[in-house]
């Protein structure tokens, strides 16, 4: 009994530092098909001296009118008056400069930078110069951005390569003209899309380029002819492709993002969405809005989780700071009601088992020296 258990032990520290000392590209892929083997229970690692996920969002402009996306739905936005615009360079700057003094002091890194959160990345002219700034101060993993891929010209795509983004993820909003317009609302040219992702594609295998494409397509109720031609089309002209689940975003009382569909997995389909009372993005992840303003969660699309702003704060001080640990308390003691965009959140649901903190709530108080109120 007391050799397996010790050799179980051994096995578990040695398989933990042999995936600790894989590619992190080799590591991502390992965390998306198997998200509660090989990758440590969050609670495991808390505190956190680096966010594990930051978001730095370049606009919350888009070019498209997407109905299953609140940056979609302008008459949703007028309601709560949500700010519009783009970061400036120097912003981008200094947000930049500050994680890179906290990964120094602290000798770890974000695992995921995503330079993207409600807009369209490519409207920002500037996207390919943050991506190398990002990428020369080392302070991530992984740097990413997301794009619907409709302004993705061969100037711009070759400026992704130059900059030295590690992963684009191409939105796929349909295979045809006609449901492009439907599911966009303004825009209805497929084969443009898909040649520019093929460009990209044939540039970065000329280039031997190491970005990795992922392109996916939201199924909003597909038949079986369009996700096979979404997989036709695609595969060849990209690293890896994915259907992905609808999801119903923060304040999902507001309107019902899921088109009514019934959604029983994540949006990456890997977890089964259930009823959780803690977020484990409070303790893990930070999301930076167009204006500076510090976001908890990525998918705060209202901007009402805002527990900083960067234009006069330092990053460490809001991670660190009093309205980060309100935030906090209010999830470790099970009372995520009282913040009105955690209330009715169906994003909360899909997070995989090794992001479960239900049942550690004396942990966390422990942790981060909060006492119950």
């Amino acid at each position: 009994m007391n050799f397996n258990l010790k050799f179980g032990s051994i096995t578990r520290k040695g398989a933990k530092l042999f995936y600790e000392n894989l590619p992190w590209f080799v590591r991502e892929t390992i965390r998306e098909t198997f998200p509660n083997r090989f990758v440590p229970p969050l609670y495991t690692q808390l505190p956190l001296s680096v966010p594990h996920s930051l978001h730095i969002d370049p606009t919350n402009l888009c070019n498209f009118r997407c109905i299953f996306c609140p940056t979609g739905d302008l008459e949703l936005l007028k309601t709560i008056n949500r700010p519009k615009g783009l970061m400036s360079y120097e912003l981008f700057c200094k947000i930049i400069d500050e994680l890179a003094i906290i990964c120094k002091e602290s000798g770890q890194k974000v695992n995921e930078l995503h330079l993207y959160k409600d807009g369209e990345p490519l409207i920002h002219k500037d996207l390919g110069r943050m991506i190398a700034y990002a990428k020369s101060k080392n302070v991530a993993y992984s740097v990413q951005t997301t794009t619907n891929a409709s302004l993705l010209t061969r100037e711009r795509a070759s400026e992704i390569l130059e900059s030295g983004l590690d992963i684009i993820r191409i939105s796929i909003e349909h295979v045809y003209d006609d449901g492009y317009k439907t599911v966009t609302q303004n825009y209805s040219n497929y084969n443009n899309v898909k040649e520019n992702v093929r460009f990209l594609f044939e540039e970065k295998v000329r280039r031997r380029s190491s970005l990795i494409i992922k392109t996916k397509i939201v199924d909003i109720g597909f038949d079986k002819s369009v996700i096979k031609k979404f997989c036709d089309d695609f595969t060849p002209i990209s690293d890896q492709i994915s259907v992905n689940n609808l999801m119903g975003w923060s304040n999902s009382n507001i309107k019902d993002f899921t088109l009514g569909i019934n959604v029983k997995r994540s949006m990456g389909i890997s977890a089964k969405l259930r009823e959780k009372n803690i977020c484990p993005e409070p303790f893990r992840s930070l999301a930076v809005n167009f204006n500076g303003q510090a976001s908890v969660c990525c998918v705060d699309w209202a901007m009402e989780t805002v527990v900083g702003d960067l234009t006069k704060e330092s990053l460490n001080d809001i991670w660190n700071g009093a309205e980060m640990k309100k935030f906090r308390l209010l999830h470790s003691n099970g009372n995520r009601a009282q913040i009105k965009a955690c209330r009715n959140c169906h994003y909360l649901k899909g997070f995989p088992d090794h992001l479960y903190l239900d049942d550690k709530t004396s942990d966390l108080n422990k942790l981060y020296n909060y006492r119950n109120t």
